[in-house]
C-alpha cells in the first residue's frame, strides 16, 4: 500500500472478498537526506490509518539502499547520456515485483498472492499469464508493469483492473469511509516532490552545461541549461515565436539540442524504430 485512495481500495476490497489480507509499505526514499518535501511519513500514517480501519497487519519495509542502486543510479546514467528514462518503470521491475517480493517472502513467509493498486489486468494464455490494459483507459498503468517478468502475475491480483477512477474507485472509499478518501491524487516523483521542478533536481547529482538550441537549418534559437533538462518531444520552452519549438535530437559531443515547429507533422519529429 501506497497510503494513496487506490492502494487502499485494493486492500478493501480484497477484506471484502473474504482474503486474509496484510499490507506493506515501501519506503523507497531517505527524506531526510533531501532538501525537497517528500510526503512517505504521512503515506506511512495514512497506510497505518486505512490498516485499522480494515483491522488488517500492516508492515513498513526500507527499501531505500535497493532503490537507490537499482532505479535512481540507473536513471542518473541515462540522463547523463542525453536519454529519458521512467524510474516507475524501473521500480515496478527492480523494487516492487523484485525485491519486494523477496523481503515479502522471508517476512511474512511463503504467501499465495501479491496485489497491487494498479489499474491493470492479467490472464491465462495456456501455461501463462499475460498482462493486459485496464479497462479505465485514462488511468491504464500497464505501460508501467510491462518490463515485469510475466512470471510474477500467476500470483498477482490487481482488484481495480475493471473499474474506473472517477465512477467507482473514489466513491468505494467514500462509502467505506476510508481515511485516504478524500486525498487528492499525488501528481509528483517521491524523490523530488510535488513543489520542485525536475531539472532543478537532477542539477543536484548531475554536472549542468548550459549550450545552444539550433534549428534543423543549424540556425541558434536559444539555449538550454543542460542536455537532461529536456527530453526528445518536449517544448523547446523558447520565448519569442509564436509557433513553439519542440525538441528532436540532442547532440551529447557538442552539447547542442535540435528543434523544429509544426509538432504534429514535421518528419523530424516522428521515428519508425523505438528511441
Amino acid at each position: 500500500m501506497s497510503g494513496g485512495v487506490d492502494s487502499s481500495v485494493t486492500a478493501h476490497i480484497l477484506k471484502q472478498q473474504g482474503h486474509q489480507v496484510e499490507a506493506i509499505f515501501m519506503r523507497n526514499w531517505d527524506t531526510l537526506d533531501e532538501r525537497g518535501s517528500c510526503p512517505s511519513t504521512r503515506d506511512w500514517h495514512d497506510v497505518q490509518a486505512v490498516c485499522k480501519q480494515l483491522d488488517i497487519k500492516c508492515h513498513e519495509i526500507n527499501l531505500v539502499k535497493e532503490y537507490w542502486n537499482s532505479v535512481f543510479s540507473h536513471a542518473l546514467d541515462e540522463y547523463s547520456r542525453g536519454r529519458t528514462p521512467n524510474p516507475d518503470v524501473l521500480c515496478n521491475r527492480e523494487i516492487k515485483f523484485g525485491v519486494l517480493l523477496e523481503h515479502v517472502t522471508k517476512r511474512l513467509g511463503p504467501f499465495q498472492w501479491f496485489a497491487t493498486g494498479h489499474y491493470a489486468r492479467t490472464a491465462g494464455r495456456g501455461d501463462s499469464t499475460v498482462l493486459l490494459r485496464g479497462a479505465d483507459k485514462r488511468k491504464d498503468q500497464s505501460y508501467y508493469l510491462a518490463a515485469v517478468d510475466s512470471k510474477h502475475f500467476s500470483r498477482s491480483l490487481f482488484p481495480l483492473g475493471l473499474l474506473d477512477k472517477k465512477r467507482d474507485v473514489r466513491k468505494l472509499a467514500i462509502a467505506a469511509s476510508l481515511a485516504t478518501a478524500d486525498k487528492e491524487e499525488s501528481m509528483g516523483i517521491c524523490f523530488v516532490g510535488e513543489r520542485r521542478r525536475f531539472d532543478e533536481f537532477l542539477a543536484e547529482y548531475l554536472p549542468q552545461h548550459a549550450g545552444e538550441i539550433l534549428s534543423h537549418s543549424g540556425k541558434t534559437i536559444g539555449k538550454h541549461k543542460g542536455l537532461f533538462t529536456k527530453t526528445i518531444g518536449q517544448s523547446a520552452g523558447i520565448s519569442g515565436w509564436q509557433d513553439k519549438w519542440y525538441i528532436y535530437a540532442k547532440d551529447m559531443a557538442s552539447n547542442r539540442m535540435y528543434a523544429v515547429q509544426n509538432r504534429y507533422v514535421h518528419r523530424h519529429l516522428f521515428n519508425a524504430r523505438v528511441l
